[in-house]
Formats: C-alpha cells, sequence, structure tokens
C-alpha cells in the first residue's frame, strides 16, 4: 500500500512538472531557459547541446506572427500546416549586446519534419520578429537532410546557409535516399539584428550551382564548409 501511495506520489510531481513546461507566459519561457554564449552555430542534433532545454509553450501564443507549418521539400515550396492547439518549444537563449530584448530559438519539430526560428521580443514577452533559421527533413531511410542552417555572431550577425535545388519539380525528402543526387545552388544571407530586436537583411550571396548528394547535408556536415565558388555580382 506504502508503495501504490509513493508512486501515486511521484506520478503527481511529474506530471506536474510537465504541466508546469507547458505554459504560455513567454517572459516566463525565456527565464527557464538557461543561457548559450555568442557566438553561436546552429549545427545538426543542437536541440541536444547544452545548456539547451525543451519550454513548451502553445503555438497560438503570438496569435499568427509565425508561419506554423513545416516544409516538406527542398526547396521549401511545400508546406504542411501543424495542428492549431500544438505546442512548439525554446531550447536556447542568448543576452543580445546591442539592446534590451529577449532572443532565443523554438523548434516546431514533429517526428521526420524540423524547422525553426529565431525569434525576438520584448522583455514582457510581446512579438516583436522572428527568422527562420533551419530547416530539416527525413529522407526515405530515417536519415535527416539538414538543407538550411545558421550562425549568429556577438554583434547580433546572422548568417543563413542554405541549399536549394535548381529542379522546378519539387523534390520531397522522403522520395530521396543519403545517395541521391540532385543539382543545386547554395545561398547565404546576412541579417542585422538592431537595438529594437528587429531583423533585417543585409546581404546575400549565391554561389555556382552544382551537383550534390543528399549525404552532404547529413551527419556532422555543414553547408558553410563547402567549396562552392560564388557567383560574380
Amino acid at each position: 500500500m506504502r508503495k501504490e501511495i509513493l508512486i501515486t506520489i511521484l506520478l503527481s510531481i511529474f506530471l506536474l512538472s510537465q504541466a508546469e513546461a507547458q505554459i504560455g507566459d513567454i517572459k516566463r519561457v525565456f527565464g527557464m531557459t538557461p543561457l548559450t554564449q555568442l557566438p553561436y552555430k546552429g549545427v545538426m542534433g543542437e536541440t541536444l547541446i547544452e545548456p539547451y532545454a525543451s519550454i513548451y509553450f502553445p503555438y497560438k501564443t503570438w496569435g499568427n506572427k509565425l508561419d506554423m507549418s513545416y516544409w516538406i521539400d527542398y526547396g521549401l515550396t511545400i508546406s504542411v500546416p501543424l495542428a492549431e492547439d500544438g505546442d512548439c518549444s525554446i531550447f536556447r537563449r542568448f543576452v543580445p549586446s546591442n539592446g534590451q530584448y529577449l532572443i532565443g530559438v523554438i523548434d516546431l519539430g514533429i517526428m521526420d519534419y524540423i524547422r525553426k526560428y529565431l525569434i525576438t521580443a520584448t522583455l514582457d514577452g510581446e512579438f516583436i520578429d522572428c527568422l527562420e533559421v533551419s530547416v530539416l527533413g527525413s529522407t526515405n531511410t530515417g536519415v535527416g537532410a539538414l538543407i538550411k542552417q545558421w550562425k549568429i555572431d556577438a554583434d547580433m550577425v546572422v548568417t543563413v546557409y542554405q541549399v536549394k535545388p535548381t529542379s522546378i519539380v519539387p523534390i520531397k525528402f522522403e522520395d530521396t535516399s543519403p545517395q541521391t543526387r540532385m543539382n543545386a545552388q547554395r545561398i547565404d544571407t546576412r541579417y542585422q539584428i538592431d537595438e529594437t530586436g528587429h531583423i533585417k537583411k543585409i546581404k546575400e550571396t549565391k554561389y555556382q550551382p552544382q551537383d550534390y548528394m543528399v549525404l552532404d547535408f547529413t551527419g556532422n556536415r555543414n553547408i558553410w564548409d563547402g567549396k562552392e565558388q560564388p557567383l560574380v555580382p
């Protein structure tokens, strides 16, 4: 009997802690997330690199400010909406070097597709701006292909790296394997987060299209390590 009571108490504590983690108070959500030092690189599996958290809050906390869908193709042309009443999670938080605002990264991931946003908010938790910084999809073998990733510097400059297929016919993640080849173009886009927390595009660099294997976007490989040749403006 005592054992059953103890189990019931422990289960209640667990359920309470889970409920506490799913909150809609954005200011509190940020406060519960450990700080990560800048500069920072968004690599494969970044949600599991210390220090990290998984603090859940409802998709609709900011109304319709965020596009709550996930991509199912390499060119990011086909999206599928997430459930209206679902949750997303913040897993990383930074301290801005140029102003008084909140900044962190949220994960809209489901089992096979992951989409991440860099989010800025006021100190009271009101939405300021967002930027899609990472996209991953699963191939038909279950291997994840990371075709968009990012970095943020100490001066609040964000660089987003993407490899976009040149094919006009969408190529779905589920229709490929790590050995699939495709012609694609690397695109690096730089943004500046200003002192008010707004994110402004400042530069885009396109590279000469070339053939890739999906394998190039798996494991610990990073887009920024590629040797592609920049196009002459």
